[in-house]
């Protein structure tokens, strides 16, 4: 079931739930010279195939329209604020968004600055990102800069 709304969760829910992704994110990151956004934005019209927006799954905040998630990826927990934006799932569709952040995020005006261990860091000019998985789910996370 893919998860279009939204989920309150108290304020220090959601700031310990961005620490933690980022913290596991950044405990299994290696720096990695994996792509920078090379193309311009404006000259990226389609939604590659495939794929579907988090905005198009009912996110309204943050780069919800430049984060691209596999088409049917089931998305158990999610927050949506004015400052972060995070998507939970189940850990058997790790690798597919991964695979799929992977190839889209560089073209979508994003740097990917380390990749290991099933693992992204990744920024633009606004805000800083992560994706980690263990055994028992995925998370994504991205938030405004500080």
């Amino acid at each position: 079931m893919i998860y279009g709304g939204r989920v309150h969760l108290p304020r220090r829910a959601v700031i310990g739930l961005t620490c933690l992704v980022m913290a596991l994110a950044g405990c299994s990151m290696a720096p990695s010279s994996m792509g920078s956004a090379s193309s311009s934005l404006s000259a990226v019209k389609a939604v590659p195939s495939g794929t579907v927006t988090m905005a198009t799954l009912g996110w309204k905040n943050g780069p919800a329209d430049r984060i691209f998630l596999p088409i049917g990826t089931s998305i158990d927990r999610g927050v949506d604020q004015a400052n972060v934006i995070t998507a939970i799932g189940s850990p058997t569709a790790a690798e597919s968004v991964r695979t799929t952040l992977v190839a889209t995020l560089p073209s979508y005006g994003w740097t990917i600055t380390a990749s290991a261990g099933g693992s992204l860091i990744f920024s633009d000019a606004h805000y800083d990102g992560a994706f980690t998985s263990d055994s028992s789910l995925w998370a994504l996370t991205i938030r405004v800069k500080a």
